[in-house]
């Protein structure tokens, strides 16, 4: 199959290519216990929609979900993109992933606030 995308391929991307949600992408891919009532042809489907539209985990979103830290950037870097914090424990998360990757505040990522603390503060 030969596809071309422009930008990056996410679960998204590979879940509507399939006509799935990305929840179901998500858990074959990831092989979690949910993934257990997925059809084994379904599964073959997703795998190789993945493979062909050569889709890459985000590293510094799976980081983030998982509590694990970064083992290093994509071939696309992370130069573009935004991210949410809504609590302290998410933020010391967040800003090791940040800087295992090698960005730097506040030349490469941008604090508007943190608990209630000024970005100029930091």
């Amino acid at each position: 199959m030969d596809i071309k995308q422009e930008g990056r391929v996410t679960l998204r991307t590979v879940a509507n290519h399939l006509g799935l949600t990305p929840g179901t992408i998500s858990a074959v891919l990831n092989k979690t216990p949910a993934s257990q009532r997925i059809p084994q042809p379904t599964k073959d489907r997703v795998f190789a929609a993945a493979r062909d539209l050569n889709y890459q985990p985000n590293a510094l979103a799976r980081a983030l979900r998982t509590g694990k830290p970064v083992a290093g950037a994509n071939e696309s870097g992370f130069t573009r993109g935004a991210l949410v914090i809504m609590d302290a424990d998410h933020f010391v998360l967040a800003m090791n992933a940040l800087q295992q990757v090698g960005l730097r505040v506040p030349d490469d990522v941008s604090i508007v606030e943190f608990d209630n603390i000024p970005a100029a503060v930091m």
